[in-house]
């Protein structure tokens, strides 16, 4: 009865705990982790990519921002959800800045400790052969 009583206690965490298999191909993912969201070089990874949002669209690219504390999911939104998951799970190094690129099919795709270039990441995006496929089927 103690097991299931602290259980029921936990299932609210547990269900609220951001998980990016909902993305699994359907989205593209980029994690900008930095140990808060003022941090110089997670500012200037985010104004790297924040004009361009007709790139982001078109590559099917989900921007989320992780801290120690929270997420904020998406590039123009400023409201963080209280949730460490996404952190523990992709900032394992604890280094002040990591960009991290995942593909369509869940994997890790790119890998910095520094400033990312949009160019970079479209690059490498387009060279992918489900990208390659997406831009067949489109022309």
């Amino acid at each position: 009865m103690k097991n299931v009583l602290s259980f029921l206690l936990l299932l609210p965490l547990i269900t609220y705990a951001q998980d990016l298999t909902e993305h699994r191909w359907q989205d593209r993912l980029i994690i900008i982790s930095a140990d808060s969201y003022q941090h110089p070089k997670l500012l200037e990874q985010v104004k790297e990519l924040q004009n361009r949002t007709e790139e982001l669209a078109d590559r099917k690219l989900i921007i989320y921002q992780i801290t120690p504390t929270s997420y904020i999911k998406g590039i123009e939104n400023n409201q963080p959800t209280k949730d460490n998951t996404l952190y523990k799970k992709y900032n394992t190094t604890n280094k002040t800045l990591k960009v991290i690129l995942i593909g369509l099919d869940g994997g890790r795709k790119l890998q910095s400790s520094k400033v990312v270039s949009a160019a970079q990441i479209f690059d490498q995006i387009d060279q992918m052969p489900m990208r390659q496929q997406e831009l067949k089927l489109k022309n």
